[in-house]
């Protein structure tokens, strides 16, 4: 990517979100954000003799904080420069010593089969042109008895075609409307069994909040080295995006999902259990 204050107008406007983000030097979490990496900690019990890796990892966030949390070694891959720039610079000033980041195909990883305890994918396989090979990917560095970690997102009413489309023309992917089920179904394929599923639903978030956001981000030092005219277009481009987003996510929600790769085939589990809602329950 050309230097800062040489990007023009037309950079910007070719630039997907996930560009954006580089750009901007976003903290791109994961659905759930510290929740979810907490809830993933305890119950894969990583300790700091795992080996884990994460697939799409953006600026950092989530591999920083296995890092600092888990104390374990973490690889971490992104297919954006910028991105991983910005990923190992917080890593160096936040004190995670045993993360490294590097680039590499989620659908051709470098890494030999069997290597890692835990593969941590998020939601960045609804974003892989070729997710099936993808998963494929996945199982295979992921040693017998490890654990898939994946967090999709998916709807949860179904959406309009003009907001479908809108969504797909800033992440430049064309992206086709896909419920719980679906991605239940597409992760629990042998030899992956699920071991933990938990549910959750996006918050809504006020126009207030969101504009809050947009104006922190915007405001960071490094970009003020911009054109006049091309901060003014990435300050457009940008709020467009995140109100798109939260509009969007306010039809979404997202499943925190364990699936372990097992050796050989797992009967299918049949006397299942709910937890009663009572307050003896609620104390417990």
């Amino acid at each position: 990517m050309k230097a800062i204050n040489k990007l023009t107008s037309e950079d910007i406007e070719g630039m997907s979100y996930n560009q954006l983000i580089g750009l901007t030097r976003e903290t791109n979490r994961p659905p759930g954000g510290y929740k979810s990496i907490e809830k993933i900690c305890r119950e894969a019990y990583i300790t700091p003799a795992h080996r884990i890796l994460e697939i799409g990892t953006s600026t950092g966030f989530t591999a920083i904080e296995l890092a600092r949390t888990a104390k374990a070694q973490i690889t971490a891959i992104d297919i954006n420069p910028q991105s991983l720039r910005e990923a190992r610079h917080r890593a160096k000033r936040m004190g995670a010593p045993n993360v490294k980041f590097e680039i590499n195909d989620a659908t051709d990883l470098s890494y030999q089969s069997n290597s890692f305890d835990l593969v941590f994918c998020g939601n960045v396989t609804s974003y892989v042109p070729n997710r099936q090979k993808a998963l494929s990917e996945y199982i295979r560095v992921l040693k017998d008895g490890g654990i898939l970690a994946a967090i999709p997102m998916y709807y949860t009413e179904k959406p309009s075609k003009s907001l479908l489309k809108r969504v797909s023309d800033e992440i430049k992917f064309d992206i086709t409307p896909e419920y719980r089920d679906d991605w239940t179904s597409f992760f629990s394929k042998d030899p992956m069994v699920m071991v933990s599923s938990s549910d959750y639903r996006f918050d809504k978030i006020s126009d207030s909040r969101v504009e809050e956001f947009v104006a922190d981000i915007l405001s960071r030092k490094h970009l003020s080295r911009m054109r006049k005219d091309t901060l003014t277009t990435l300050s457009k481009k940008y709020s467009y995006q995140i109100k798109l987003f939260a509009e969007n996510l306010s039809h979404m929600g997202y499943t925190i999902m364990l699936l372990r790769k097992e050796p050989f085939k797992i009967d299918q589990e049949l006397f299942t259990g709910t937890k009663l809602k009572t307050p003896y329950n609620d104390k417990i």
